[in-house]
C-alpha cells in the first residue's frame, strides 16, 4: 500500500500489533473465542460498498483513484502501484477503514497507519454473520456437531441482512428461552449449502430445531424471542 506522499523525514513504520489492537478496539475486527480474527460485519458492509466501486474498474480508473486518495500525480501512482504491489483489495480496505472510523466517531488514522491496517484487514479471515460468542459450525463439522448433541437449535445467518440484525439485537432474550441441555449454534447460510439442503432452509434468518440429526421444527425470516420460545417448546416437548 502506498505510503503518505508528503515530504519529510521517514517515520518509524506502524507497529502491526498496535494497529491490530486498534482495529479490534473500534469494532473493525473481531476475535473469536478460538483466537480466529475476522473482519467485523460493520467493516464488511463498508468493504462491500467500496468493492462495488473499485473492484472491477479499468486499470486507468483504479490508478486515478489511488492518485486522488494519496495526492499523487498519475505517473507517480503508476510507479507506486507497480513497485509496492498495491492491490485493489488493499485499496478497498484503505477506503473502507476511513469510512468505518468516521462511522464510529473515532479519529481517522493517518495514511501510513491506515495503509498498515488495510494490509492487516486483507490478511485475516472474512467476516462471518454468526454473532460473537455463538458457536459457529460449517458443513465440514456438521455431522460431528449433530453426533455430539442430541438436541440443538441452529440459527442460520447472512451478512447484510436486516432481519438477521434485528434478531441479533434480541439474542440475549432468545437464548434465555432455550432450555439447558439443548445445544446452540449458528451457520453462515451462504457458506453452508449442505446444511441448507439437509434441513430444507433456503432463506436467512432461520431457526432449525434438530433432534437426533433430524429437523423437527424450522422457522424462517424474522422470529421474535417469544416465538422462538414457543418453537423450542413444541419441538422438544416430548423430551
Amino acid at each position: 500500500m502506498a505510503a503518505d506522499p508528503t515530504a519529510g523525514p521517514p517515520s518509524d513504520p506502524p507497529d502491526p500489533e498496535a494497529m491490530l489492537d486498534r482495529l479490534i478496539e473500534v469494532g473493525a475486527v473481531r476475535e473469536d473465542a478460538d483466537g480466529t480474527l475476522r473482519v467485523s460485519a460493520a467493516l464488511d458492509d463498508a468493504l462491500d460498498v467500496y468493492e462495488q466501486s473499485y473492484g472491477d474498474v479499468p486499470d486507468q480508473q483504479f490508478t486515478e483513484a489511488v492518485a486522488d486518495a494519496f495526492g499523487l500525480s498519475y505517473s507517480e501512482a503508476v510507479r507506486r502501484i507497480d513497485e509496492e504491489g498495491v492491490t485493489r483489495e488493499e485499496f478497498v480496505a484503505y477506503l473502507a477503514l476511513r469510512s468505518h472510523f468516521e462511522h464510529v466517531d473515532e479519529p481517522v488514522p493517518d495514511s501510513l497507519e491506515r495503509a498498515s491496517m488495510a494490509a492487516i484487514v486483507t490478511e485475516i479471515a472474512p467476516a462471518t454473520p454468526v454473532p460473537q460468542g455463538m458457536r459457529e459450525i460449517t458443513d465440514d463439522d456438521l455431522d460431528a456437531f449433530l453426533a455430539d448433541n442430541e438436541s440443538a437449535v441452529v440459527f442460520v445467518w447472512r451478512l447484510r441482512c436486516d432481519p438477521c440484525e434485528s434478531m441479533k439485537a434480541e439474542l440475549e432474550e432468545t437464548l434465555d428461552a432455550i432450555p439447558d441441555g439443548v445445544a446452540v449454534a449458528g451457520v453462515d447460510g451462504e457458506a453452508c449449502p449442505e446444511f441448507r439442503r439437509r434441513f430444507d432452509v433456503d432463506v436467512a434468518p432461520a431457526v432449525a430445531c434438530v433432534h437426533d440429526g433430524e429437523a423437527v421444527a424450522v422457522e424462517t425470516s424474522y422470529v421474535s424471542p417469544a416465538e422462538i420460545a414457543d418453537l423450542v417448546e413444541r419441538a422438544f416437548d416430548s423430551e
